[in-house]
């Protein structure tokens, strides 16, 4: 599946060369021209399956992320497909920009925490170890923090690669489930979590409902490919009753509205767009606000979080070294 920043440029490229008059099959051509090699292959197997009387949209099915090809569907039926490109070059180039930014803000605490990891890592792996037969040379006595230590030493450098094993083999079945949405429920109930679990509800259901449906695809069909494109079990789930509710004759906010995973206000405002006849743009505006939103809550929290990071691995950094030099002081006054 192409990316996002690849999806961008695909369909702004494309939108281009169409304008300027370049027919389908020869400026896909032109396209597989300028990208990498392994994306080259892929817009061969496009231009053969559209040669084989496929439609653009059929013919990227297996590629592009389902609300672009939904679009793409929906434009090849109006004739809007330069537009319907513009749109969705747009859409992707903002949702990568965003997921970016996300990720350079993290990467600092995150480096630091990696940083500190190691530093006491090697003070365990390295250091203890030589130190417990210089004390035992000399016969100290170690105080109790001393020994607690030296202890855990030992307990890593016997059992270290065991407890790796079994802390990657939990790792993976805890991303496995993750992956399949099985716990997703548990995690919600953490008040942080939930907030920016249902926050990406938001972003990622709204932005994608609200594009499908200025692309110019019905309520229902807009639905199910908001639903395919969702890795979040619940969140398909209330796509799901909000399809059924909208089948027996209600509205999407009052659909929406029933399993209180959105606030109040939100659902207020899609009732507003709905009576105004601009749902889709409504949608797309709740979206864009809600991403702010997570992007500052995410800013505030690595904020905070690198000093109590930074403050926290000091505390044991200074303990460990504080264990070490105990037994030492202790012997210089002994020996004074």
């Amino acid at each position: 599946m192409l990316n996002k920043r690849g999806t961008a440029r695909l369909c702004s490229q494309l939108k281009m060369l169409l304008g300027s008059g370049v027919p389908l099959l020869e400026a896909l051509g032109i396209i597989k021209g300028l990208i990498p090699p392994k994306n080259g292959g892929r817009i061969s197997a496009v231009i053969e399956k559209i040669n084989q009387g496929h439609s653009l949209s059929e013919a990227t099915a297996d590629w592009l992320p389902p609300l672009a090809t939904g679009s793409i569907r929906a434009a090849e039926r109006s004739g809007e497909l330069e537009t319907t490109l513009g749109t969705l070059a747009k859409y992707f180039e903002e949702k990568a920009e965003l997921e970016e930014r996300l990720i350079g803000s993290l990467i600092y605490p995150v480096f630091v925490l990696m940083l500190c990891l190691f530093s006491v890592l090697a003070l365990i792996f390295l250091v203890m170890p030589g130190l417990k037969s210089v004390f035992n040379d000399l016969g100290a006595d170690l105080p109790p923090l001393t020994s607690a230590i030296l202890g855990l030493s030992d307990l890593f450098s016997r059992y270290g690669i065991a407890l790796a094993l079994v802390i990657v083999v939990l790792g993976g079945i805890i991303f496995r489930q993750l992956e399949r949405g099985g716990w997703e429920k548990q995690l919600i109930k953490i008040p942080l979590i939930r907030k920016l679990f249902f926050q990406e509800m938001i972003i990622h259901g709204f932005g994608t409902l609200g594009a499908l449906l200025n692309s110019g695809l019905s309520m229902m069909e807009a639905l199910t490919v908001t639903a395919n494109s969702s890795r979040n079990r619940i969140f398909k789930q209330v796509i799901l009753q909000a399809q059924a509710g909208i089948e027996n004759g209600g509205k999407l906010s009052d659909s929406l509205g029933e399993g209180q995973y959105f606030p109040a206000e939100t659902v207020q405002m899609l009732r507003i767009g709905e009576d105004a006849g601009k749902l889709a743009a409504m949608l797309i505006n709740i979206a864009h606000f809600q991403s702010k939103e997570r992007e500052s809550a995410i800013k505030r929290i690595t904020t905070l979080f690198e000093p109590v990071m930074t403050l926290s691995v000091g505390v044991v950094v200074g303990v460990v070294v504080m264990s070490l030099f105990l037994p030492l002081i202790s012997m210089i006054s002994n020996i004074k």
